[in-house]
């Protein structure tokens, strides 16, 4: 575990023995889940590994949320992660901050400080937790598994509001910090944590979101930077990602139907890594969306249905100059996925969904910078499948 893992390990500890005195007087909350998945693959080695199938789809989390006082609230989430080949086993912090809100009319200012989620889109803030996010693998043009720990956990502040207006409510976050970076995105892009490690460096985002009985919109910027210190001399360079993105959502939900669409369009900037540092920074504009068409059943059953489309330059939409450049198939600058899916609430603690990829292409596929055409098709499929449990008290 981290040093900033131990502090909040010491901050948590701190607060549980500092509040035991008070617990009568105040306002608890505690909820958690638990997730247990299957995924199999055919033509890929995402996700699922040599063995073309995976076991290794376990998430968990219990949370905690404590108000001693009126406008003072301190919340926490500790979480144990397995996602196949992108994500090793292990327990961490998704969330510990301090939280001050004020009413304001009627709306609400807040501000809260340590770690917390990041709200880019509709799912950010909420993609961990089976039961709030749409689907067992969120679309990868918005919300990248590989590029995950660029987008997830921010260290810093962020400062919030709520306001009623139009029939809705609009909700905004301006956030400032870091992101916290894991041995997962070593692996993810750059093929192994033996040649080096990525570190944090600026984190700033800016969200706003507007809802009311069928409407839902939002639009979101952030800018990331994340730096890489190589351990071999000559193998990769020094050098730094940096990803300038905007989210445009939208959602408009009638009667048992539901459409949502996302739209993302950013630039990543890289400096070094594969090239010596000195040379120029390479800017790729990249384009991102998906359209999903939902129908909610009786019984609580979901169908749903849905199209997402990535392209990693939008200067080489088919990736006939990333094959020139690079060596390796033009699908690699890609993807296209249709995904089919089913979601089943058997009750209201229980989840049980089943979807179904069909996909061309794998500029989503890791590792990043280095793909394997002998490991990865142009069209290949990915079956998943996941049973949750979730409680609250």
């Amino acid at each position: 575990m981290s040093i900033t893992d131990n502090f909040y390990t010491w901050m948590l500890s701190s607060l549980l023995l500092f509040t035991s005195s008070i617990a009568a007087a105040s306002e608890w909350q505690f909820n958690g889940f638990v997730g247990q998945g299957y995924i199999t693959g055919e033509d890929t080695q995402f996700i699922v590994g040599e063995d073309s199938s995976t076991f290794d789809i376990t998430e968990a989390a219990f949370a905690v949320s404590w108000k001693p006082i009126e406008h003072f609230r301190f919340a926490s989430a500790l979480t144990f992660r397995q996602w196949g080949t992108l994500s090793e086993p292990d327990v961490n912090f998704d969330y510990l901050f301090a939280e001050y809100t004020q009413r304001l009319g009627e709306g609400m200012l807040g501000i809260r400080a340590g770690r917390f989620k990041n709200e880019t889109g509709f799912y950010s803030s909420t993609r961990d937790v089976p039961f709030t996010r749409p689907s067992i693998m969120l679309p990868q043009s918005i919300y990248s598994d590989y590029f995950r720990d660029a987008q997830l956990r921010i260290e810093g502040g962020d400062l919030f509001g709520k306001h009623q207006a139009f029939d809705g409510v609009f909700d905004w976050h301006v956030s400032v910090g870091q992101v916290n970076v894991t041995e997962d995105l070593d692996r993810n892009v750059m093929g192994s944590t033996e040649y080096g490690e990525f570190s944090a460096e600026h984190y700033y985002s800016g969200d706003i979101e507007f809802q009311n009985d069928y409407l839902r919109l939002g639009a979101s910027y952030y800018d990331a930077e994340i730096s890489y210190d190589p351990f071999i001399s000559g193998y990769y360079y020094p050098g730094d990602i940096l990803l300038k993105n905007w989210v445009f959502s939208g959602q408009f939900r009638y009667e048992s139907f539901e459409l949502t669409a996302e739209y993302l369009n950013g630039d990543r900037v890289t400096n070094g890594l594969v090239i010596p540092t000195e040379a120029e920074d390479l800017s790729d504009p990249s384009r991102g969306y998906y359209i999903d068409l939902r129908v909610y059943l009786p019984r609580e059953v979901e169908l749903f249905v849905r199209y997402d489309k990535h392209i990693d330059n939008t200067d080489d939409p088919d990736g006939k100059n990333y094959e020139l450049i690079y060596g390796s198939p033009a699908y690699f600058g890609y993807t296209k996925d249709w995904t089919f899916g089913v979601r089943w609430f058997p009750s209201n603690d229980w989840l049980f969904a089943v979807e179904y990829h069909e996909v061309e292409g794998a500029s989503w596929v890791t590792p990043i910078v280095a793909p394997d055409p002998l490991t990865q098709a142009k069209y290949w499929s990915l079956f998943a499948l996941q049973l949750s449990y979730r409680f609250q008290w």
